[in-house]
């Protein structure tokens, strides 16, 4: 018996560095999505471990803390279950986007990378593949010469959940006969500052080349959480705020620091991010309000530095992004058409009243299908209003077959 209660304390205090270890490598190592869990779960045996070891009030700190500490690993279990009911999972097979400087994260090579969402129940979402081009872009045959019609956006313009012919961009240039030099600019998560900035710093003028013909931006309202770095993987996204009246350019939504590791560090907690990040992330009135000047400021600079028009497609949204703020998406629409834009929406209500599909059950991007029919309601309204954007000028791009 002695022997018994000598060797079960040293077992108890050998556990407290590889609990420790533990920690430390879940933290640095994600090897799964939900690896927070993990990390909960050691340490609540580390609390445990160590009320065992303790004696007189010191114990009953630790009994406390660790059944807090049981209490959120239970907390953190149920909300992973949630995500994943919710939204299905998710893998991307390969390296393709990393932190960035300017743009916050972006592609950070060239190639062709495959990505597919799983949903609960084990069925396919989607299955894609991308292929990022030499100038880090998402490929799009069309025209190698003249001047350029460039695609700005989010992943709807990138394409998520499509394959490289199916995307938005890519539909537009075939409508085209692939005559038309066609950029796709967009990437995942991105919204107007990422639009802005590219803008300011000449992030991808080399490409665009002079005297483009036309700047589009596909955007909606809820872009206005990514604008006030409340979406949860905007902490490395540049930010602006108002000063004097002023839009000015502030640096990241988190500086590096212990700003930007506790805000990643939350967002890595399931917890956080289904009980109390959706209340963070409802849209105030001066939200909306910087989304729109945002855009604003982007079209203006369009015409100021590039000579070129900016056409928005605009996609109405859920009535709840607009409780309390003032805001409503026709305001938005006469708000960004009084900036200088041309607003076209893009919304496809009476495709989707028939019935159509336009959304990837379970995941909520556009379809092949949306996209195309997106794509020609672009050219018909250029065709309508702009016939000079879709005449070919440069006689001998034959397209690209």
């Amino acid at each position: 018996m002695k022997n018994a209660e000598t060797k079960r304390p040293r077992l108890a205090y050998l556990a407290i560095p590889v609990l420790l270890g533990l920690i430390a490598l879940f933290e640095a190592w994600h090897f799964v999505h939900f690896f927070r869990l993990f990390t909960f779960i050691a340490f609540f045996l580390l609390l445990a471990d160590l009320a065992w070891l303790a004696r007189g009030k010191a114990r009953d700190i630790l009994l406390m803390l660790a059944s807090l500490a049981f209490g959120l690993v239970v907390l953190e279990g149920v909300a992973n279950v949630m995500m994943v009911d919710a939204h299905g999972t998710a893998a991307n097979r390969g390296t393709w986007s990393s932190a960035e400087p300017i743009m916050g994260w972006g592609p950070d090579k060239p190639g062709t990378f495959h990505d597919y969402r799983i949903a609960a129940n084990g069925s396919t979402i989607y299955d894609a593949t991308y292929t990022i081009d030499h100038n880090l872009l998402r490929k799009t045959l069309s025209c190698q010469k003249g001047p350029t019609i460039a695609f700005f956006g989010c992943s709807y313009t990138f394409g998520d959940g499509v394959n490289d012919n199916q995307t938005l961009p890519q539909n537009f240039s075939n409508l085209l006969d692939r005559k038309t030099r066609i950029l796709n600019l967009g990437f995942t998560g991105y919204s107007p500052q990422q639009f802005l900035r590219e803008e300011q710093t000449g992030r991808f003028d080399k490409v665009i080349g002079p005297n483009p013909k036309l700047f589009v931006f596909l955007t909606a309202v809820w872009h206005a959480e990514r604008t006030a770095c409340k979406a949860y993987w905007t902490p490395r996204a540049p930010h602006y705020a108002l000063k004097d009246g002023k839009l000015v350019y502030t640096g990241a939504c988190n500086p590096v620091g212990p700003s930007l590791w506790f805000r990643e560090w939350l967002e890595n907690t399931a917890s956080y991010r289904v009980f109390i990040e959706p209340y963070r992330q409802r849209l105030t009135h001066d939200d909306i309000d910087l989304y729109v000047r945002i855009l604003n400021a982007a079209v203006q600079l369009a015409k100021e530095k590039y000579h070129v028009p900016t056409l928005v497609l605009y996609l109405r949204s859920n009535p709840r992004y607009f409780r309390n703020t003032g805001f409503s998406d026709d305001k938005i629409m006469q708000r960004l058409r009084e900036g200088g834009a041309i607003v076209v929406d893009a919304s496809l209500l009476k495709e989707k009243k028939a019935g159509a599909k336009l959304n990837i059950p379970g995941d909520g991007h556009p379809t092949p299908y949306a996209n195309e029919l997106r794509a020609s309601l672009l050219k018909t309204y250029l065709e309508k209003h702009a016939p000079d954007v879709l005449r070919t000028t440069d006689p001998a791009c034959a397209g690209v077959q």
